[in-house]
């Protein structure tokens, strides 16, 4: 079912033809068995060998079972490996979509409303400030409904328990002070089975017509479903145990305690949160679990137009549907399975609500997107009347060097964030209306069938904008350059050690230096060694190929751009050198980066942010050697204003 490029796939045991017709088999036939799934019914408490591997707690069923407690096993639903051309279907004792009854929340009756309608007002999860002290994020499963057709209810995983009652995956907002330490404790309440990789591979019997059958087997990357952890993507903390490592097992019914200890120097920005256990990221974070943080600004950090505006808490997440049932059919999951195909955006839970605003005001957007591969670009369409323009403050929670910047589009692809402000008139006096869609265009996605020059992208409307008129006019905001901390200074003038230069190949078999990294065989247990060794304290330059197809993040350190590789005057000012990233794809070819190792010694993971990839393995990590707490010398010499305490915010009107 995996042999057409396009949303129509055939039956277990047939032959596409022309990805939209199916036959017996007459060529090639290819049956793939996937991990067994619980049942309601049936149980025999007799069967007690380990052959199907779900249960890791030593209890397991005979081929053609299920277990259901990992001591009970019901009657398998699904297919078998067959011989080529034919198929046997096994009994079905549960109807989709979610596992046994008992073992999960009711879903809504049928039909169920969507749970957002189109058009409600746009709501905000609930904020956490993280200066009040230790709190729980709680990890379970979700009941939602599709706001594309009120029928198909189903199950994901994320953080609702915690989140004000949105009716949706989305976690709260955590409202950080540079200085404060993130104390928390994530309580896992998944449950098992948790099907591992090496227990359940893929297994294939391929017929070619002259050449025979035989049977292929690979490792089966999307696994271990129910363990989880956080990553705080976009946070300058320590990656070692109980901060932001992303390599710490969160099993079923588990609790972990995270103290992150966030640096007096940190810049205010837009950053988030989400699950990042390899093997799992893809359908954890995909299926919706995640949420914002914001680092707060010091108080004399921004002029006054910028420190007062309005914000408004703008969480994306592209829904693919058809993608993410394939992913979690792969892991073997008993959640997440719709009926649809389609992909969709939300915005804080709901899909295509609406935001009030008052013409000529000033607004903060706050906006983060979340996807499993798919990109958008934003533009704000004013057809129903409103005149809207938007004036870029920040990118991936740093400032840029000198704002606003003037804008006509965002570029959003998985892990994007900007800070947009956005203010909108109104020409008639009974006010007027503008749509945030994304137009598709520029934005870059590869698909599961890795089409190398693929350019898809959502196309659709997001959030619709109603301006009330007010008859005023903010003034426009300032030209402004703020202080920084010293460890995002301008490196556009930094001397680079020659040691310090190299070349990082991002396409599957990942290339450090012309030689091969993990590619696609990265590990979590054991784990794959580091790529190399870099010295903390230094600054660094590295030439990256290939981003256009694969979005690089960085964890614990931002990234400076310096050239795109020839193609800086594209009529596109989104992007521009000695802005900042911790994530990056635009369709430019080479680009040159240089970043600072800062002060944090330990894990600095580097992974393609299509998050199918990085569970397939396109991830590495450096191994930040030296001494805890090393700073690089040279920030000042190139920025006399960045400062290393807190102290040292400010800005320069220009």
């Amino acid at each position: 079912d995996e042999m057409c490029d396009e949303p129509t796939f055939c039956s277990v045991g047939t032959d596409c033809t022309d990805c939209g017709n199916c036959n017996g088999g007459s060529t090639t036939t290819t049956t793939t068995t996937r991990p067994r799934q619980p049942v309601a019914s049936g149980n025999d408490n007799s069967c007690a060998s380990a052959m199907n591997g779900i249960c890791e707690d030593g209890g397991a069923c005979e081929a053609g079972t299920d277990c259901t407690d990992c001591t009970n096993c019901g009657t398998f639903t699904g297919t078998t490996t067959n011989a080529p051309g034919t198929t046997t279907t096994l009994a079905t004792t549960i109807p989709p979509p979610g596992p046994a009854p008992g073992t999960l929340p009711p879903l809504p009756p049928t039909p169920a409303p969507a749970p957002t309608p189109t058009g409600a007002q746009l709501k905000f999860p609930r904020s956490v400030n993280v200066a009040d002290g230790r709190f729980d994020l709680d990890f379970d499963v979700v009941p939602i409904t599709s706001p594309l057709d009120s029928t198909d209810r189903f199950y994901t995983r994320g953080f609702a328990a915690n989140n004000g009652g949105l009716g949706a995956p989305l976690g709260p907002i955590m409202r950080v002070n540079p200085g404060d330490t993130i104390r928390l404790r994530l309580n896992n309440r998944l449950q098992y089975p948790n099907p591992n990789c090496d227990d359940n591979p893929i297994v294939q019997e391929v017929s070619i017509a002259g050449f025979g059958s035989f049977t292929m087997e690979e490792q089966n990357h999307i696994c271990y479903l129910n363990t989880t952890n956080l990553h705080t993507h976009g946070l300058h903390v320590s990656s070692k145990p109980g901060q932001d490592d992303v390599f710490t097992d969160v099993k079923p019914g588990t609790s972990t305690e995270y103290n992150i200890e966030v640096p007096e120097d940190h810049m205010g920005g837009t950053h988030w949160y989400h699950p990042h256990h390899h093997h799992a990221t893809a359908v954890q974070a995909g299926g919706g679990a995640a949420g914002m943080i914001v680092v707060k600004d010091r108080e004399g950090a921004l002029p006054p137009a910028y420190a007062n505006m309005e914000e408004v808490p703008f969480f994306m997440q592209l829904v693919d549907l058809l993608h993410m049932r394939t992913l979690a059919a792969h892991g073997g999951d008993a959640l997440f399975r719709p009926r649809g195909n389609q992909n969709f955006v939300i915005v804080n839970g709901q899909y295509q609500p609406t935001h009030a605003m008052n013409e000529g005001q000033w607004y903060r957007f706050r906006m983060v997107y979340a996807a499993v591969e798919r990109g958008a670009r934003l533009e704000i369409d004013g057809t129903n009347g409103a005149q809207c323009e938007m004036q870029l403050l920040a990118k991936d929670g740093v400032y840029l060097h000198e704002m606003p910047r003037k804008i006509e589009s965002a570029a959003f692809f998985s892990g994007a964030r900007a800070d947009v402000a956005v203010r909108c008139s109104c020409p008639s006096a009974g006010g007027c209306a503008a749509m945030i869609r994304s137009n598709g265009r520029h934005a870059r996605a590869v698909r599961a069938t890795e089409t190398a020059t693929t350019t898809q992208a959502f196309t659709g409307d997001i959030l619709e904008l109603l301006v009330t008129r007010t008859g005023r006019m903010d003034p426009d905001l300032p030209k402004v350059r703020v202080n920084r901390p010293c460890y995002l200074a301008d490196l556009r003038n930094a001397v680079i050690p020659e040691a310090n230069k190299h070349d990082l190949n991002v396409q599957p078999g990942m290339l450090w230096d012309g030689r091969p990294m993990q590619g696609f065989n990265f590990r979590h247990s054991p784990r794959t060694p580091p790529i190399a060794d870099v010295p903390v304290g230094q600054v660094h330059e590295w030439k990256i190929h290939e981003q256009t197809r694969h979005p690089m993040h960085l964890h614990i350190n931002h990234y400076q751009i310096q050239n795109m590789g020839g193609n800086e005057d594209r009529g596109d000012n989104f992007y521009e050198p000695g802005d900042w990233h911790d994530t990056f794809l635009e369709r430019v070819g080479m680009i040159t980066v240089r970043l600072q190792t800062d002060r944090f010694v330990g894990n600095m993971v580097v992974h393609c942010h299509i998050l199918e990839h990085e569970d397939e393995g396109m991830m590495g990590y450096f191994d930040v050697v030296g001494q805890e707490g090393t700073r690089w010398s040279g920030a000042r010499q190139l920025d006399s204003t960045c400062y290393m305490e807190a102290s040292g915010v400010g800005y320069s009107l220009l």
